[in-house]
């Protein structure tokens, strides 16, 4: 076992944050597909967990910023998973989410903001949950929209981990990249095939990850504000109405494409701020 986990493969960052949850993704939500309720939305999860796996591991001691994400983004598919399971009175629920998010972001950067004083603290204590209860309760709206979701959160995932490791931080970078690939799974389910469905595992668990690896990247990075201001317009671009007589996959690439020209978009801003990436 050792052996497989020192593995040149395993050890390969392609693999870890690309392939392999590409993969995972693609293998799970092909089985999940068609089950009850909205189970395919898990397949995102198991595809970031891979991600995980390799790279940190499930070790949540000592408790860091980044652990903080992590355990919030399977704690949000839990969260998903019974609104998915129990779908009735969701009329406050965006507002519900949107503080859940915030006050995520605020957990997550409590250390960092006791070191803070005067202006400096206040405006991480405001931007920051903002944006990470803005992707949080923007994401859960697209629930049961597959192709919309998986778009969104492929675009938002693969700007923000490309935002951080412009931003130097190979870590961030990583998990970033490996929940896009993952959401980048279940968008060429949902384009090529019967669409899957897509509820609040999915929606929220990518909301919420997406928001706090950006709000991370800010703060333990080099990306600069105004890339997640970019960013933020994805979950937003998304909804853009089309025409019902598009083929899916042509349904696919029209609602995909102006999100990643927006994360592209943000990716520029933060090479021209932070320069190229280590290598």
């Amino acid at each position: 076992m050792d052996t497989l986990l020192t593995h040149p493969l395993l050890q390969d960052p392609a693999f870890q944050s690309g392939i392999a949850p590409l993969l995972t993704a693609l293998a799970a939500g092909l089985l999940l597909k068609r089950a009850p309720w909205y189970w395919a939305g898990i397949t995102l999860v198991g595809g970031f967990a891979v991600t995980v796996a390799l790279t940190v591991g499930f070790q949540f001691s000592p408790l860091s910023s980044t652990r903080k994400i992590i355990l919030l983004g399977f704690g949000a598919a839990a969260v998903g998973l019974a609104l998915d399971l129990y779908p009735y009175g969701r009329r406050w629920l965006p507002a519900v989410l949107f503080a859940a998010g915030a006050g995520a972001a605020l957990w997550m950067l409590w250390p960092v903001l006791q070191r803070r004083g005067g202006s400096a603290f206040w405006m991480l204590a405001l931007t920051a949950p903002l944006y990470a209860g803005w992707c949080a309760a923007a994401f859960e709206g697209l629930r049961g929209q597959a192709t919309r979701l998986a778009s969104g959160a492929a675009a938002l995932a693969l700007g923000t981990g490309l935002c951080a490791l412009f931003g130097a931080s190979a870590l961030l970078g990583q998990l970033g990249l490996g929940l896009g690939a993952a959401a980048g799974g279940l968008w060429l389910i949902s384009v090529l095939g019967r669409e899957a469905r897509l509820g609040s595992v999915a929606a929220l668990s990518a909301g919420l990850l997406c928001g706090l690896l950006g709000v991370a990247a800010t703060v333990f990075a080099k990306v600069p504000w105004y890339s997640l201001a970019v960013l933020a317009l994805v979950p937003a671009l998304v909804r853009v109405p089309l025409p019902l007589w598009l083929p899916r996959l042509a349904q696919g690439f029209a609602v995909f494409l102006p999100a990643a020209v927006a994360a592209a978009a943000a990716v520029l801003l933060t090479w021209q701020t932070a320069g190229a990436p280590p290598l």
